[in-house]
């Protein structure tokens, strides 16, 4: 592990680049294949020694980008470039633009006739208008569903509430009895001397000892009659003198315990007291809950039900007017079909022309076939293995991720083992180094698992990484499954070991208020795609994503008056239009990127520049503001 002791970021050197990265995952065959695009046409550029933050809620794809960057998984389309050599790449867009040089030849030759070429001009239109139409109609669906659901929040309501005052109920009876208990069973203590019973138990227990030994050594077979004699004596006194030291720890004890003994009949007494205290107590509580319950409002079902019955009716008018514009469009343009003109000499086609347009597309096919067979060779090139070793992986979770039958030397020294070339003292003393290194003790390395704590489990994890000696780490959530004051100790060794290690890190956290602290850029991720990028303080100070401002605004903060009258922001990707205005990553300033399309970014930029002379005049005054004293 060479050690570089620097912490600057080198921004003239990138060493990982991801282009348009895309992992999807298939479900089904055929026609029912389904696929799920975890990531989405990722991209972005990690620089030496810089720690690159990806952020997002669960489920964004921030841990399958980590893994494909690793090739854990294989990429289905895009490239990644470690130091400038290609690691990994995937073909589905190839296979996709074979298909569209496909289509795109036989709309060639049908539109040298020029009845069809009209023909597929008008369906074109026609197309794009359907979908703008089916749009709209699956828009109105889904607010026939949030608005069906808003009506009958009186109902959930009032059956949430009702459950909350059962269960309240609930818990105040099991406390009445638990407290009855506890109390009869004092008044049982009292009955008897519980210290007298004690001391029995612990003589009968000193007893038995003692003539188990005794009956021990009466068998005894290897011994002399005299030995036998002495160390039955010998039995005798330490029996004697342990009986000795019980009588003098209980005397007082049951001397006390007999001035608290009461008789049966008072006990029973009380008990019968406490009996008909409990059930007050119990009846009182049903009483409130029976209170309570009534004094809940139960909702009207009828208004419910009328109220259900509109919503429906109404939408169902939407529905049928939308389905009602799309059928008269379709008519509309069946219509202008129908009335372009057949004649002769609409219908005579070139062959020659045909022949040209089938040979560039067999080119075009053979070219893209010929990438792909590049990037097939490329994923499994000796090259692309060797530079796929200057990067390691911390997982996210540091017990299912260490094999509980490995000691930790054989699971830090795995990757030395499957690399081979190293002898056992070679690879002991490296494992030794990597403990060290990250605060262990090279001792450990003949445990297991199971007898470290979470922190330490994780620093083991860190080893194993760092054992490799690499370049890259990608630390998938590291620290989501620690304590607080743990995380606190896993990020500072992270930041200990960059600088010493020059180590470029893609750190991929939940966190927020982490991220900022250890992270030089930022990338935010929603449903596979990034939505923003930018330095970690420009991403805090100038949120410009609606779905950025949403993550930032669920942060805890450690005062409760604020945090009483903080509101949350909502993100509604439905408040995006990118059916005809395709949104991708613009710059907003520099190093500050955004997902948007272009009505979308001139909004963006008008507000990032109202807000940045907002804080101009601040920045002023608190640099010349000040008297010195």
């Amino acid at each position: 592990m060479k050690k570089e002791n620097t912490s600057t970021v080198d921004y003239s050197k990138k060493v990982l680049e991801v282009k348009n990265l895309r992992k999807y995952f298939f479900s089904g065959t055929g026609k029912n294949k389904l696929a799920v695009p975890a990531v989405d046409g990722v991209s972005f550029d990690v620089h030496k020694r810089e720690v690159f933050g990806l952020v997002g809620e669960s489920g964004c794809g921030k841990t399958t980008t980590g893994r494909t960057i690793i090739k854990l998984y294989t990429p289905t389309d895009g490239t990644i470039d470690l130091d400038g050599v290609r690691i990994s790449a995937g073909y589905q867009g190839n296979k996709i633009r074979i298909k569209e040089i496909k289509q795109e030849a036989k709309e060639k030759i049908a539109s040298l006739n020029e009845y069809n070429r009209k023909v597929l001009d008008l369906k074109k239109e026609l197309n794009q208008k359907i979908e703008l139409l089916k749009g709209d109609l699956e828009s109105i669906r889904k607010q026939e569903k949030i608005d069906l659901k808003k009506a009958q929040d009186p109902i959930e309501n009032y059956n949430a509430t009702l459950y909350e005052l059962k269960n309240k109920f609930n818990l105040d009876v099991e406390n009445v009895d638990y407290n009855f208990h506890l109390k009869k069973n004092e008044i049982l203590g009292h009955i008897n001397n519980t210290a007298a019973k004690e001391y029995d138990y612990e003589l009968k227990l000193a007893l038995r000892r003692y003539q188990r030994r005794i009956e021990a050594l009466k068998e005894s077979a290897a011994l002399k009659a005299e030995v036998i004699k002495e160390r039955m004596e010998v039995q005798k006194e330490e029996y004697l003198k342990l009986k000795a030291q019980i009588d003098a720890k209980y005397e007082p004890l049951i001397k006390n315990a007999e001035n608290d003994i009461i008789d049966h009949k008072a006990a029973n007494e009380q008990i019968k007291q406490l009996k008909a205290q409990r059930n007050q107590e119990k009846a009182e509580l049903k009483k409130q809950y029976l209170e309570q319950k009534r004094s809940v409002v139960y909702p009207n079902k009828t208004e419910i039900n009328n109220e259900l019955k509109k919503i429906k009716l109404s939408y169902k008018q939407k529905a049928d007017e939308k389905l009602a514009e799309i059928n008269q469009v379709k008519q509309e343009y069946k219509n202008l079909i129908d009335g372009i003109s057949k004649d002769s000499t609409s219908t005579v086609v070139d062959k020659n022309l045909v022949e040209q347009i089938k040979q560039e597309a067999k080119e075009k096919i053979k070219e893209q076939k010929d990438i792909i067979d590049e990037i097939k060779k490329t994923n499994k090139s000796h090259e692309a293995l060797e530079n796929s070793r200057k990067m390691q992986m911390i997982f996210q979770d540091p017990i299912s991720s260490l094999n509980p039958r490995m000691t930790v030397k054989e699971i830090v020294g795995e990757g030395l083992i499957i690399q081979g070339g190293y002898t056992d003292e070679e690879i002991s003393k490296k494992v030794g180094e990597a403990l060290q290194l990250v605060g262990l003790s090279a001792e450990y390395g003949t445990r297991y698992p199971h007898e470290f704590s979470g922190g330490q489990r994780q620093r083991i994890g860190i080893a194993r990484a760092l054992i490799m000696n690499p370049s890259v780490i990608i630390a998938d959530e590291p620290i989501s499954s620690l304590d607080v004051s743990i995380r606190a100790q896993v990020i500072n060794l992270l930041t200990k070991l960059k600088d010493e290690l020059g180590l470029t890190i893609l750190f991929i956290a939940h966190d927020l208020s982490v991220v900022r602290f250890f992270c030089d850029r930022i990338a935010v991720m929603y449903y596979g795609k990034i939505v923003e990028v930018a330095p970690a303080e420009e991403l805090f100070n100038n949120p410009m994503h609606p779905y950025t401002k949403s993550l930032l605004s669920a942060i805890p903060q450690p005062d409760p008056d604020y945090e009483k009258g903080r509101k949350r922001i909502d993100y509604n990707p439905r408040m995006h239009d990118y059916r005809i205005n395709k949104p991708e990553l613009r710059e907003l300033a520099e190093g500050h990127l955004i997902y948007a399309n272009e009505q979308e970014f001139v909004e963006y930029k008008k507000i990032y520049k109202a807000s940045n002379q907002e804080a101009k005049p601040k920045k002023e005054t608190k640099k010349t503001g000040g008297t010195k004293k």
